[in-house]
């Protein structure tokens, strides 16, 4: 089939033929001679640029950071300052008598609130001088922490405090007086002795906590830095005695 159309123009006359041949349809478009034809020609996309690879710096920092939040030292660190306020107010209960001043010591517990708040802040934003730093208060956090469960161990192997209590240098009485303000003050050795086994178990909490921020601080360090080369030299030899990775 051959269809055959003629444009005219001012100055122009261009003639045009489709024909179908093999199920394709096939235009012709004739001009007369001298006249400018426009030439339609297809442009090649060019190709899609290669993804941008990332720094080297910026790879160990991602890795760093996977590492580091995947121990999740937000709430790990959230836990750190629980426990710490507990203590802190539980230290609180020597400014009520001098039987009770054993547990002004549990004040230094304030430390585990500093550690929780730097696990916290490194969570937010991970980077080098913060993962350092929440290592350093995980370490002394988890060191502090033993010294409070044994010191615990030790308060809860003393005498009751209703018996110091009675027998304190305030009060003079008979031995079945004694007995007497003992069985009065029962209730006193409950709560105190009831808090120091929460706050054993907390301490001992505290313990394991600050010891899993420590152990993934260091892994985030650890990748966060490279590979650490240790090399040392033979008396300026230049030999290469020690190159481990």
């Amino acid at each position: 089939m051959v269809l055959t159309a003629v444009h005219s123009g001012t100055s122009v006359m261009t003639s045009t033929s489709i024909t179908s041949v093999g199920g394709m349809v096939v235009v012709t478009q004739v001009y007369p001679q001298d006249t400018s034809v426009p030439l339609q020609t297809t442009q090649e996309t060019p190709p899609p640029a290669p993804p941008a690879t990332p720094t080297s710096s910026a790879s160990k920092m991602d890795d760093m950071t996977a590492v580091f939040l995947r121990g999740e030292p937000r709430n790990l660190g959230i836990v750190q300052v629980f426990v710490g306020l507990l203590c802190v107010l539980f230290s609180l209960t020597s400014l009520f008598s001098p039987v009770l001043i054993l547990h002004a010591p549990l004040s230094l517990a304030v430390t585990f609130v500093v550690s929780g708040s730097l696990a916290v802040a490194a969570a937010k934003q991970t980077s080098v001088s913060r993962v350092w730093a929440s290592l350093v208060s995980g370490l002394l956090s988890a060191l502090l922490g033993l010294a409070g469960v044994a010191y615990l161990c030790w308060l809860l192997a003393l005498s009751p405090a209703s018996k110091r209590l009675c027998d304190s240098d305030g009060f003079q009485f008979t031995g079945l007086e004694e007995v007497q303000c003992s069985n009065k003050l029962r209730l006193l050795n409950v709560c105190v002795y009831g808090l120091q086994g929460v706050l054993l178990v907390l301490l001992v909490l505290q313990v394991c906590v600050s010891v899993t921020v420590s152990v993934f601080s260091v892994r985030a360090l650890r990748r966060g830095d490279g590979h650490a080369f240790f090399k040392a030299s033979h008396l300026g030899s230049g030999v290469t005695l020690l190159d481990s990775e």
